[in-house]
């Protein structure tokens, strides 16, 4: 099968650029057997696959957990699109003055739509999956609908139609049965929708033909943690009556606190135990064993690398399902011996990042928030029981942990990374200590030399005092309250910088929501999980330090294309990303698959 993925990539580019980065992120690997080629979900466990069918034509099939489906028809995918394409034109008393296509496929329905629709009709196709875009122009020649001057493409999932689709609305229906949630319903997105936090939250995505969701009674542990009170304020939203179990971050819990603790759960009875990171159980697992017994479900929500956290802990017996904000992360998950894992991205929430509701011209300026991870850096170095001048080894390491696909960095006694014997004389928990020292340095290495790229005069910093020794000729102010401060600094700038860290290779962080639930412009680094939750034309991204000082000088001298992805990305954060919406999604996965 001739791959046409750079073909067709390269006619989208000239007229829609950021739709073509955005898929060059999911490019084709050829099946072993070279009949065929995959591609890797990032949201899920699974795989699309095209393949070539008893006809000789290429057809796309999904394979997961559900076992395999066909997408299209193996045997003649074309007549299958044909079909389609003239039923829906017959039952159309009047011709159309342009058309909205729900689904991909394999691009025949949409030549056929470009024949019958009057000249100059818009045409506007939507895809909810990056990878089934990915294996279509992979299959065979686009070049007569990408080259259409009426034709637009569209890929990332999408509850409502923008503003400017046309309302004739074509679905493939197979597109429609794997992932109704992510196509939007015949209705256009108006600029002042929001999503109300009541209880009536729990109607979410319901059919009429489904029971009603009942959100469960949630014990939460409260380490004060990050997400505690966000989580806390998602299941009074949701309708979730709530109970709080207080441990100190960090804290042992003792035999009295554990007793505590089964007198609420006997008081209260909780249908859901919940906490983030795995805090408040012990590495033992008798707590679990405890729950498991009591027939209480418990989920852990991780929102940093498993690796780090779970150690040598007890894998739970049942019943006790993970969440992971990074969806690199589930294999690992599983490896350890838990399952199910369910994906779970950050959210953020309304009621602390919102627009202002005096907006004023924010400043030409380029914001980054964040530290200098100096603290982080004496920490590890002190817990891996190394010393300062090691660091130019560790530095070298977390270099090539940068450049390099694994999740964690590689440490043995030989270490296995071209610096023999640093790690010789270690513990395993030094040695762990140590890959987190490598990460955090790798996080820093990367920070530095994207904002170092920046123009400095207009760079703005707010971090802690060691940045003004690796960066004197940006300005530097003090941290921010996370609660309090950071939403008028990011409605301050006209551009707000990402920069992810080390840990997540292809995930999100929490500015990716934050910033565009203010209303402002965020300029982020180019992760392949953005595509699953943001379309092309709703998010700014840069590749590398280069591209980021390039991309900060053009959005500067733009500000109406800024505010106009500023406003797209809000849209999308209110629809799809309030931590209302994941921990809905959180209690539904549990309380529908538990034993």
């Amino acid at each position: 099968m001739e791959s046409w993925f750079e073909r067709n990539l390269s006619l989208l580019k000239e007229r829609q650029p950021a739709q073509a980065e955005a898929l060059s992120l999911f490019p084709p690997k050829a099946l072993d057997s070279g009949q065929g080629f995959e591609f890797s979900f990032q949201d899920q466990e699974g795989l699309v696959l095209l393949e070539v069918g008893p006809n000789g034509q290429p057809f796309i099939k999904l394979k997961d957990a559900h076992g395999e489906r066909r997408l299209c028809s193996a045997l003649n995918p074309q007549s299958e699109d044909q079909a389609i394409v003239e039923k829906f034109f017959q039952a159309q008393g009047t011709p159309l003055s342009g058309l909205t296509v729900l689904g991909l496929g394999l691009g025949y329905h949409l030549e056929l739509a470009l024949e019958k629709l009057p000249d100059q009709a818009p045409l506007l196709a939507i895809e909810a999956r990056a990878e089934l875009a990915s294996a279509a122009l992979t299959a065979r020649d686009f070049s007569k609908i990408l080259t259409s001057p009426n034709f637009t493409l569209s890929v990332g999932p999408q509850r409502r139609l923008p503003p400017e689709a046309p309302p004739s609305v074509l679905a493939r229906p197979t597109n429609l049965r794997l992932d109704a949630q992510s196509y939007p319903k015949n209705e256009p997105l108006n600029a002042n929708d929001q999503i109300s936090q009541s209880s009536n939250i729990q109607n979410l995505d319901q059919s009429p033909k489904t029971k009603p969701f009942k959100p469960p009674k949630i014990l939460f542990f409260d380490t004060a943690y990050f997400l505690s009170q966000e989580i806390q304020k998602a299941a009074q939203a949701l309708g979730s009556p709530l109970s709080v179990w207080s441990a100190a971050l960090g804290a042992r819990a003792n035999q009295a606190d554990y007793a505590r603790l089964l007198k609420q759960i006997k008081d209260f009875r909780p249908e859901l135990v919940l906490t983030v990171n795995h805090l408040g159980f012990d590495a033992q697992g008798l707590l679990a064993d405890t729950l498991n017994r009591l027939g209480i479900p418990m989920a852990s929500w991780f929102v940093d690398s498993p690796l780090f956290i779970l150690g040598a802990a007890k894998r739970p017996t049942r019943d006790f399902f993970t969440f992971c904000w990074d969806s690199d992360y589930l294999e690992v998950l599983k490896s350890l011996g838990y399952h199910p894992t369910t994906y779970l991205p950050l959210a953020t929430d309304p009621k602390i990042f919102a627009p202002s509701k005096k907006p004023k011209s924010p400043l030409p300026i380029i914001s980054f928030v964040g530290d200098s991870l100096e603290a982080a850096t004496q920490k590890y170095l002190s817990l891996s029981g190394l010393c300062p001048s090691h660091l130019p080894q560790i530095d070298a390491l977390a270099h090539e942990f940068l450049h390099n696909p694994r999740l964690v960095p590689e440490v043995g006694p030989q270490t296995g990374m071209g610096q023999a014997g640093l790690a010789q004389n270690l513990t395993q928990e030094q040695r762990l200590n140590l890959m987190a020292l490598i990460t955090w340095r790798a996080s820093r290495l990367y920070r530095l030399k994207i904002l170092a790229a920046l123009p400095q005069d207009l760079l703005r910093i707010n971090g802690d005092r060691p940045f003004k020794e690796l960066l004197p000729q940006a300005q530097l102010s003090g941290r921010l309250n996370y609660y309090t401060e950071l939403a008028q600094r990011y409605q301050s700038a006209a551009i707000n910088l990402n920069i992810t860290s080390a840990q997540m290779k292809t995930g999100l962080n929490q500015r990716v929501f934050d910033v565009p639930a203010t209303g402002s412009f965020l300029l982020t680094d180019r992760r392949s999980q953005l595509l699953n939750l943001f379309a092309p034309d709703e998010i700014a991204t840069y590749q590398g330090a280069e591209e980021a000082a390039d991309l900060a000088s053009f959005y500067l001298a733009r500000p109406d294309l800024r505010a106009q992805i500023a406003q797209k990305a809000y849209q999308r954060v209110l629809s799809d990303h309030l931590y209302l919406h994941r921990l809905t999604k959180l209690t539904k996965t549990v309380m529908g698959q538990k034993s």
